[in-house]
């Protein structure tokens, strides 16, 4: 539960060394780079480093190459690779490239080609067994032709228009359509075209290769389809062996202007005058000794460690340090956002509180199993870092389903475990029976998780010097002194039948807290020596403001509070669902009922687990981080070279 410690580094040196310099930088993947026109360290007469990246152009032509031959670029140790320079690679990418483009655009001819014909083909189907050529029916001199297709709805209607010269000639029937032709004198075409329009007809048009009877046509585009597609499966088979041929060296100049393209492009952050070159950047204090040395090996080159305050205009970047245990759920804390560099990292305070929620809401030992199970799966073997979450909150689900004797929803399978145990009359705990000892119980742990809070947040304001808000607000020692004792006086006369508010317990632990938040500002400046106690906003502002924050913060410690009765809520409810899983299962027949009990774990596992997921990250921003934790820290990132290309 820390933040890495970091060392502000500064390297000057002579500008013809600079992309060596930045390629020691990559390898010690522990150089944060910052915009060296940004500090207040950059020498005088120093400019930004803006120069046209000549390798971008050449990587968009070999991506693009890359696409030509179906092959997917990855990286590939380029140290034996025989070309370096820009001109080089280029020239070698664009000699390829000529001969991949004209078997690409073959290739491309031919699917479309191919396509048309089969398009064309479809269309003529629909006519088989004409034997008349086409070139007679559309060459009439005096008639015009129409091909396609009818609604059958609108058959019957050609009828209403018995009066205009034409006729429809229906020849083969699909689905909803009739396939045919219609035929109108020329002078009075357009009149029976908007009629047919109308009619919804869909004219299709024959292409001018379509020749012959419907037969020869038919024969014609399948030995022309079939040739084609032969000669398509030979263009193919040349660009994969072109592909494969080229591939290892195709790869190492990818890897090489990768490299020298992202390299160059970290070039702007570098601030340069008369041949010199500055850049600066943060790196993890324990590795800052190493990096340094790193750096100073190069001649002519000079490192320089500072501490990470001392340019006030660069803000230190943000690494979280946590074990193996807790580290998982970093990524729930980044996407509330980072702390600042100096807050608290709350992971660990995270990492208990999810576990514990969700195996509270979730408790089933069987289907915690399962949760545990595809966590390891996409864990081991799709290496996702979201399973090492799910094998934690699917322990902790198994456990609290010991506690609740449940096993993929039945309640009676562990009671000869607790048979002859120690704790037999209390455990397994009856969900039902005890359903106001779990709501109560829920609420104590949001007390418990909510004054926690409250203690971060007063240990990181004193660390600030904030004292307003350390002692005075609602998430200070006053917050935390009124709340506690009106929960603690709520829980004695409601749970023990003793009273303590008394008028000095009043007075003293709840008016005098309120008080103190109402006067907040004042006393926060009298805590800094300052004499300007007047509110800016007068005296009648002052009040109504801060009497309407003061209804807010009282607010929010009861509704923050009873938030946390959705935590007993969900044990219920999880019981409830599975009661009437076992309610289905005993309506069917003997053989139906286990297939309806797996299907029913099913659907309450992915229902109410990922309901319970959200709800537990719910409670953990909206009712715990809202009291301490800002986020706004900038994510420590060295330097890198990524060899992936972006879709």
């Amino acid at each position: 539960m820390a933040i890495e410690k970091m060392s502000l580094v500064s390297i000057t040196g002579n500008l013809n060394d600079l992309d060596m310099v930045l390629n020691h930088c990559i390898e010690s993947e522990c150089f944060h780079i910052d915009v060296a026109a940004n500090s207040h360290g950059v020498p005088r007469g120093f400019r930004v480093l803006d120069e046209e990246n000549p390798y971008s152009p050449i990587l968009k032509k070999i991506t693009d190459l890359a696409s030509k031959m179906s092959r997917k670029l990855k990286y590939a140790d380029y140290s034996k690779l025989d070309i370096y320079m820009a001109d080089e690679l280029e020239k070698y990418v664009d000699s390829l490239d000529k001969k991949a483009a004209k078997l690409s655009a073959r290739r491309t001819e031919l699917t479309e080609s191919i396509a048309n014909y089969e398009q064309a083909l479809q269309q003529i189907i629909h006519v088989d067994g004409l034997d008349v050529n086409f070139e007679d029916i559309f060459s009439c001199k005096h008639v015009k032709v129409r091909f396609g297709r009818l609604p059958k709805d609108n058959l019957p209607k050609l009828s209403y228009y018995d009066k205009n010269t034409f006729f429809f000639f229906p020849f083969s029937t699909e689905d909803d359509y009739h396939w045919g032709f219609y035929f109108a004198p020329q002078t009075k075409v357009a009149v029976i075209d908007d009629i047919f329009d109308s009619l919804y007809f869909e004219r299709v048009r024959l292409p001018d290769y379509v020749n012959g009877t419907a037969d020869e046509a038919i024969a014609h585009l399948n030995n022309t389809i079939a040739q084609e597609k032969t000669e398509l499966a030979k263009v193919k088979k040349k660009i994969k062996k072109l592909s494969r041929k080229n591939a290892s060296k195709l790869n190492m100049v990818y890897s090489k202007l990768k490299f020298n393209n992202d390299t160059f492009e970290m070039r702007k952050l570098v601030s340069v005058a008369n041949d010199k070159f500055y850049m600066v950047g943060f790196v993890p204090k324990r590795h800052a000794d190493w990096f340094i040395k790193k750096i100073d090996d190069i001649e002519n080159i000079s490192a320089t460690e500072m501490p990470h305050d001392t340019d006030s205009r660069l803000e230190p970047p943000v690494k979280l340090v946590n074990n193996k245990v807790v580290k998982p759920f970093e990524q729930l804390v980044g996407m509330y956002g980072l702390p600042k560099y100096g807050g608290v990292d709350p992971t660990t305070f995270v990492a208990i509180a999810y576990t514990l929620l969700f195996g509270i809401m979730f408790g089933d030992v069987g289907q915690g199993l399962v949760v545990f199970l595809i966590g390891l799966f996409l864990d081991k073997v799709r290496k996702m870092q979201f399973g090492k979450i799910l094998e934690r909150i699917g322990l902790s689900a198994t456990f609290f389903g010991f506690v609740y004797g449940s096993v993929f929803g039945f309640e009676e399978l562990l009671d000869p475990l607790f048979g002859s145990s120690p704790v037999k009359n209390i455990l397994p705990l009856d969900v039902f029976e005890k359903a106001n000892f779990l709501l109560i119980s829920a609420i104590g742990v949001g007390v418990i998780l909510i004054t926690i809070s409250i203690l971060i947040n007063i240990i990181l304001s004193l660390k600030k010097k904030d004292y307003e808000d350390a002692l005075f607000s609602n998430n200070g020692v006053a917050g935390l002194v009124f709340y506690v004792s009106l929960i603690t006086a709520l829980a004695l006369r409601f749970l023990m039948g003793i009273n303590i508010l008394n008028p000095i317990f009043i007075i003293v632990f709840l008016i005098v807290p309120v008080l103190m938040m109402f006067f907040r500002q004042p006393l926060g400046k009298i805590c800094k020596k300052r004499k300007d106690l007047k509110p800016e906003g007068g005296i009648g502002g002052f009040i109504a403001e801060n009497f309407f924050e003061l209804f807010e913060y009282l607010l929010s410690y009861a509704t923050n509070t009873m938030s946390f009765l959705r935590v007993g809520g969900f044990i219920l409810s999880h019981a409830g669902m599975m009661l009437v899983v076992f309610a289905l299962a005993e309506s069917v027949s003997p053989v139906a009922k286990p297939i309806v009990i797996i299907i029913g774990n099913l659907f309450v596992m992915g229902l109410e687990g990922l309901i319970v997921g959200i709800q537990v990250l719910r409670l953990q921003y909206y009712e715990i981080f809202s009291r301490f934790f800002g986020g706004g820290g900038k994510a420590f990132k060295p330097i890198a070279v990524s060899y992936e290309i972006k879709e």
